[in-house]
């Protein structure tokens, strides 16, 4: 039996739900805001450490990490913050929502066509080792960058928010 019967639903499953979180109004879920940056945080200390040997993996790892976390910046000015009787809520910025979604659909469907043995779309040179490509680091880095600073700016938000006495 073909192995992408089993991961074709599964996979999409998944992009469905990252494409959600990344688009459209989000309930305040303290548990989902406090675990993804410390995930990617533990995950970008950790890629730290080939950084200190291997200056290009470093300029992507610098790069990308300034370059998410400018983007969430950017994405925390565009969010629409609300609080109604249902409780509390942001809404993202769709365009870069959408544009996560797409950066990270766009590594995936390279990773695939690398890992499933066939010629890579883009690479017409030897494709580094596992965990030796400054672009991997770099993409990476943009959504740890992007996922710290967003995810955190919207709890200060909402504890700024909260800290207000109702008029």
């Amino acid at each position: 039996m073909n192995k992408w019967v089993i991961w074709a639903p599964i996979l999409a499953w998944y992009l469905w739900v990252r494409f959600r979180r990344n688009v459209g109004r989000q309930k305040l879920r303290l548990w989902r805001l406090l675990a993804s940056p410390i995930a990617f945080g533990l995950l970008t200390i950790g890629f730290a450490g080939p950084c200190l040997t291997r200056p290009a993996l470093a300029l992507g790892w610098a790069g990308g990490l300034v370059l998410g976390a400018a983007l969430g910046w950017l994405a925390l000015r565009l969010t629409r913050f609300e609080s109604t009787a249902e409780g509390q809520f942001y809404t993202p910025n769709a365009h870069i929502g959408f544009l996560l979604f797409v950066v990270f659909v766009a590594r995936m469907a390279y990773r695939f066509s690398v890992l499933g043995g066939s010629e890579p779309i883009f690479e017409s040179r030897p494709i580094p080792a596992f965990g030796y490509s400054a672009l991997t680091y770099l993409i990476f880095e943009v959504l740890a960058g992007y996922y710290l600073a967003y995810n955190l700016g919207v709890l200060r938000r909402f504890r700024a928010l909260a800290a207000v006495p109702p008029a």
